[in-house]
């Protein structure tokens, strides 16, 4: 069932004032000491390993959001993108390898993590290793997103911050729209200190969405 977008947030492109002060209130500082263990889905990031997993498989499956595209094997994963479409070729940096595509098995897991990851399990019992190719930048911020639990944001400011180059707001910004794994890494938690949304790299429709499903989550715990 798609989450409806109710209380916090409506799915409009702009967001009134008295929402925007609502949803300052919700910004924190992530803290790097803490990343991996901060988040409610994700053990820990490490770096994609030159010899993929012998199990891995690929597949596309539908979110409460949209269509994704899904990379994975036991116990990690390596993409997971919103895609609209719903057939054709494979996109994305492992196109070109061989792997069986499991469409039946990517909706299976999918359906498990989005139950997770809008809150429907405080416990989740087993978590995920996130394996991502980046450069030093992008897997500092991808990290530092890791410490933003749900029900809370950051701002572009205080996550360059936090990656130790304060006034890369911009950088920070790029990095977040090059994250591979759209829902595991919250990149849809950053957006701009005066409480407007900022961009999301899949539309801040969207982005607007998969907030107000955590946050109306998060407020009725």
């Amino acid at each position: 069932m798609t989450p409806r977008p109710e209380g916090l947030i409506q799915p409009s492109p702009c967001v009134r004032e008295w929402e925007a002060e609502r949803l300052r209130q919700r910004l924190v500082t992530p803290s790097m000491t803490a990343s991996d263990s901060g988040s409610e889905v994700v053990e820990a990031l490490t770096s994609i390993p030159k010899v993929l997993p012998q199990d891995c498989r690929r597949g596309r499956a539908l979110t409460p959001w949209g269509m994704s595209r899904l990379v994975w094997c036991a116990g990690s994963v390596f993409q997971w993108e919103f895609d609209e479409s719903t057939s054709g070729p494979f996109r994305g940096p492992w196109h070109h390898h061989r792997m069986p595509t499991d469409d039946a098995g990517a909706q299976e897991w999918v359906d498990q993590w989005v139950r997770i990851s809008v809150g429907a399990f405080k416990s989740p019992g087993r978590r995920l290793s996130v394996s991502l190719s980046g450069t030093p930048f992008q897997q500092a911020v991808w990290r530092a997103l890791l410490g933003v639990p749900r029900g809370s944001l950051t701002s572009y400011g205080r996550l360059a911050a936090a990656v130790g180059t304060p006034g890369a707001a911009r950088a920070v910004g790029a990095a977040c729209g090059a994250n591979p794994v759209a829902l595991l890494v919250p990149c849809h938690r950053v957006i701009r200190e005066s409480g407007e949304l900022g961009g999301y790299r899949w539309g801040r429709d969207r982005k607007l969405r998969l907030l107000a499903a955590e946050l109306a989550g998060n407020d009725s715990e």
